[in-house]
């Protein structure tokens, strides 16, 4: 047999040493197994990876079990079994746990050899300390948790907000804030209460887990709430985040208060209605306490944003319903008007005529020259107060008796109302003009009223020694994309004159009802003529306006929509 060399075994040393080395810095070991007996027959820097003391290894496989984790134990063996019956290459991930109780994640791999008659007798394995990496995919899925859950989060939030914004019931929007809320946060009670004057709350919504108290419905009074500090600082957007009431450095009867509703853990967000405390959000935690995370908070603190915009838009809708309301029941007044002038008022003025044209025949020559001027002048005041009440009866009806929209062609409306002022035209020896005017959906008769009015206008405000001559026609808008997109065009009626004009200054107001701007005796009228106009155009959802200058006549322009019909 040949004895080993002093110079061969200090060669051995110091790669072993070396070997040590390299295998601690790359926080490794290698041993061998005698697969027969159990034992390890080489072992290299298994004290430092298993944690432990130098020279406290017994060399046996029981020992590198004793320091593996009681949950992997049994998985290790099993692994090492099949390998030694399949007398092939193993690997797995598994844990030991040092003298100081940490845990230390490790990779094993390794191969089974067999001798010559193929039975299994040697394992080798090569450790590696896999901690750093298994910590790295913890902190990783930890934090790829941590977005997919603020993703989802942030996804219902703005689906909440979404639903916030569409409706604009607010008992639909506090329902679904309170249970929308409840899903994402996972808590156990989740409520809005309303604060009233005297510092008492009314709950009046609740999303609660079955089991526990209902708080829907009551009226409570908090005494820590009654204290003005507390009120104050809710009312300057104060946020309370309780993660355990017991523990919490909270008064007293604050804690009995949460205890009759089983509360453990509280999160609470004031609720703003138009820059005032309006209420409360609140999500409770009943089974058990809760750490809630700046994220939850944040969630909740918008929400309650929302859920205040949404009162502030709940409390201009119910002024705009209330405000509707008003208008319906002027609008009923103005019916009713409508039918008193059109038979109480209108019965007595034709008596006043009728009985004036009986007196100056019958009664004409025993008349003196003053009673029979007082006679004119009575009945001149009854017909123009007939043709006020048939002005005011006009404007009643542009909404009261409106008539269903139908194909008009506003040319042929355009001729009928010459017809109608030819004796006008004629006595002023005025001239019109007709140009293209297209056909349009309207109302028929409202369109005839729109035209007469600006013609007769047209033709009345006519300057001294100059015939009126007065223009019609129509034109087409360059529409906006979105207009078109939906089919719609805008157009407009233009209705021109050479007549007096007038100042830029009452260019709005002369659509005002009653509004004139001479005298009686200079051109007559009621001054509803062209608030009729106004009135009609916006019936039509169209508007009307006027270009002038005084003595270089006037342009009243009308623009209404169109559909445009497109061939298929």
């Amino acid at each position: 047999m040949t004895k080993e060399l002093p110079a061969q075994t200090e060669q051995v040393h110091q790669w072993e040493a070396k070997l040590r080395m390299a295998l601690d810095a790359a926080h490794m070991s290698i041993w061998t197994l005698d697969i027969r007996n159990h034992q390890i027959t080489s072992g290299i820097n298994l004290e430092a990876l298993f944690g432990l003391e130098k020279d406290s290894f017994n060399n046996t496989y029981e020992a590198i079990l004793n320091c593996i984790h009681t949950e992997d134990r049994e998985f290790f063996k099993r692994v090492h079994q099949q390998a030694i019956e399949n007398k092939g290459e193993f690997e797995i991930e598994y844990r030991v746990v040092l003298a100081d109780d940490s845990i230390r994640w490790l990779v094993s791999k390794g191969v089974v050899w067999p001798d010559s008659s193929g039975v299994a007798v040697q394992m080798c394995a090569v450790e590696m300390d896999i901690t750093k990496r298994k910590q790295d995919e913890a902190e990783l899925q930890q934090q790829n948790l941590q977005w997919q859950r603020q993703t989802t989060l942030t996804q219902l939030f703005a689906n909440i907000t979404l639903k916030i914004r569409q409706s604009l019931q607010i008992d639909e929007i506090l329902d679904t804030s309170v249970t929308e809320v409840q899903k994402l946060l996972q808590a156990d009670r989740v409520l809005i209460l309303q604060l009233h004057s005297n510092r008492s709350f009314l709950a009046v919504k609740e999303a609660v887990v079955p089991g526990l108290p209902v708080v829907l419905g009551q009226r409570m009074t908090d005494s820590c709430f009654a204290d003005d500090y507390i009120y104050q600082k809710y009312c300057q957007g104060r946020i309370s985040a309780i993660s355990d009431i017991e523990t919490a450095q909270i008064q007293l009867c604050h804690v009995e208060f949460l205890q009759q509703f089983a509360v453990k853990a509280n999160l609470v967000v004031p609720i703003f209605q138009t820059n005032q405390l309006w209420g409360l959000l609140i999500a409770h935690q009943c089974l058990h306490t809760r750490e809630w995370t700046d994220w939850e908070i944040e969630l909740l603190r918008q929400l309650a944003d929302q859920i205040g915009i949404a009162l502030a838009q709940s409390l201009i809708l119910e002024k705009e319903t209330n405000h509707r309301q008003e208008l319906i029941r002027s609008n009923e007044e103005l019916q009713q008007f409508a039918f008193i002038a059109s038979h109480d008022l209108q019965e007595p003025l034709r008596k006043i005529r009728t009985f004036g044209d009986l007196l100056k025949v019958s009664c004409r020559d025993s008349l003196s020259t003053q009673g029979y001027d007082y006679l004119e002048r009575m009945q001149k005041a009854a017909l123009r107060m007939q043709t006020l009440i048939d002005d005011l009866l006009t404007l009643s009806r542009v909404t009261t008796k409106a008539q269903p929209f139908v194909s008009v062609n506003l040319a042929e409306i355009a001729q009928e109302v010459l017809s109608d002022l030819e004796v006008r035209i004629q006595q002023t020896g005025g001239r019109v003009e007709i140009g293209d005017l297209p056909i349009i959906p309207a109302d028929p008769l409202q369109m005839r009223q729109l035209l007469q009015n600006l013609i007769g206008n047209a033709l009345k405000f006519h300057r001294q020694n100059e015939p009126p001559v007065v223009r019609i026609y129509s034109q087409f808008l360059n529409n906006n994309l979105d207009n078109l997109e939906h089919n719609i065009q805008h157009f407009q009626i233009i209705v021109e004159d050479n007549g007096i004009g007038l100042p830029e200054k009452y260019l709005d107001r002369i659509f005002q009802i009653f509004q004139r701007l001479h005298s009686r005796t200079e051109y007559e009228g009621t001054g509803i003529g062209l608030a009729i106009c106004r009135k009609i155009t916006e019936r039509h959802h169209g508007s009307i306006k006027a270009q002038s200058t005084p003595g270089q006549g006037a342009k009243f322009i009308v623009t209404l929509p169109i559909k445009i019909i497109c061939n298929s």
